[in-house]
């Protein structure tokens, strides 16, 4: 994978490890990489992605971009610090 397509969290010295949530049928969710763009600390990008976001009525990012709802989410995406 090339950098900045998926979430790739270090682990220990050089280890990176991939959350599997982020994969449908070993691809990327679609989206995900927008996300990364926009918030480009991948354990913050991940800690956003998995948890109720506010300024998405409380619904959980990653669930909304396996339900095709991308625009929504890079545009909240857009907003976290």
């Amino acid at each position: 994978q090339r950098r900045g397509e998926v979430v790739a969290l270090r682990k220990g010295g050089r280890k990176h490890v991939f959350p599997l949530a982020q994969f449908v049928d070993g691809r990327p969710v679609l989206g995900i990489s927008d996300v990364l763009s926009a918030i480009a600390n991948p354990r913050l990008a991940w800690f956003w992605l998995t948890r109720p976001a506010p300024e998405l009525n409380d619904r959980v990012p990653i669930e909304m971009l396996r339900e095709d709802m991308l625009a929504d989410v890079v545009r909240a995406a857009r907003t976290v610090s």
